[in-house]
């Protein structure tokens, strides 16, 4: 399916939200040059969308991060990679915390020969000061774990209330370095995520409002949202108002939508990417779900409004915070 017809089909599921259109855009600094010989990659074989303001156009499934960290040796986690980038998948997230750094050394070696063709974005956690120098500590050993001399995108990590992201917006907090980072060329967009209450969110758009203006949010997408604590119903309109790149995770409630028999993967995706968000971070842990999930990204076809509503109304009698622990 084209943009232009994908972009009329989604308009109806738009205004059922309450969701105006929106297309600005902003470019980011300039990619550094990456290390060691690279070997070019083929375009996409995946459908791409904006990524908001940023104007990157990025394939509508990337990799999550913390299943390369899981794999059973730094080989399979190479395998991962690799048969990720065999399915046009060219986003790929990250966390400094994931495994203790094992995720991004893993992700940093297995793309070190096609950094300039592939986006990395990676976060920043340390909930416990989200001071600016653990910010600068954690982007330097990201870096140097990742193979690279820039990030594509850099988030401030799990934000998990309102005081928290105050912490991290204070003068000398986490957010005051990651914008710095971007004006000195360190990273080219960044953003903010989180996926224990929209609240906090939305105390980041005030910030957003004020003048800090970030390029990306990251926060739960699946169907079971949409009945509690919905990040959909509470975050998602102002989102798309404002043209910040969204970015998609737990799109099957970490697994439980699927493990519980309520949704199947098909089910999750077709609802995610029928949505307003520009791409969907997935955990895939084994190469089979890696091409499964792909395949799926290249047959998609928007969901009609009454679709998604019936899904909704289909689940809404198994909506349980249990389901979606990552909430609590």
């Amino acid at each position: 399916m084209d943009r232009r017809t994908f972009s009329r089909t989604i308009a109806a599921v738009l205004a059922g939200l309450g969701i105006p259109a929106s297309g600005r855009s902003a470019s980011g600094a300039s990619p550094r040059a990456a290390r060691g010989a690279t070997r070019g990659l083929p375009p996409s074989s995946l459908p791409t969308r904006r990524l908001g303001r940023t104007g990157l156009d990025v394939p509508i499934l990337a990799l999550g991060g913390h299943h390369v960290g899981r794999a059973s040796s730094e080989a399979d986690a190479r395998v991962l990679v690799e048969t990720a980038l065999e399915e046009g998948i060219r986003f790929f997230d990250n966390a400094e915390s994931y495994q203790n750094g094992k995720a991004e050394r893993w992700l940093g070696a297995a793309l070190e020969g096609v950094r300039p063709d592939v986006l990395i974005m990676t976060k920043t956690h340390s909930p416990r000061d989200r001071s600016a120098d653990s910010a600068r500590r954690h982007l330097e050993g990201s870096l140097e774990r990742l193979r690279t001399d820039y990030l594509d995108v850099w988030q401030l990590h799990s934000t998990k209330s309102v005081d928290d992201v105050d912490r991290a917006f204070r003068p000398g907090g986490a957010m005051e370095y990651i914008m710095r980072a971007k004006e000195e060329g360190l990273v080219r967009f960044v953003g903010v995520t989180g996926h224990v209450t929209p609240a906090a969110h939305r105390r980041a758009l005030e910030y957003w409002d004020d003048g800090w203006q970030f390029d990306t949010f990251q926060f739960p997408i699946n169907p079971i949202d949409y009945h509690q604590r919905s990040f959909q119903r509470q975050v998602l309109v102002d989102i798309v108002a404002r043209d910040i790149g969204m970015i998609a995770m737990k799109t099957s409630a970490d697994g439980r939508l699927l493990r519980e028999g309520i949704c199947t993967i098909e089910e999750t995706l077709g609802y995610v990417w029928s949505m307003p968000v520009n791409v969907a971070v997935v955990g895939m842990e084994r190469p089979d779900l890696v091409r499964h999930n792909a395949r799926l990204a290249r047959e998609f076809e928007p969901m009609s409004p009454a679709a998604v509503q019936a899904l909704r109304d289909r689940i809404e009698p198994r909506a349980d915070l249990a389901l979606e622990w990552y909430k609590t």
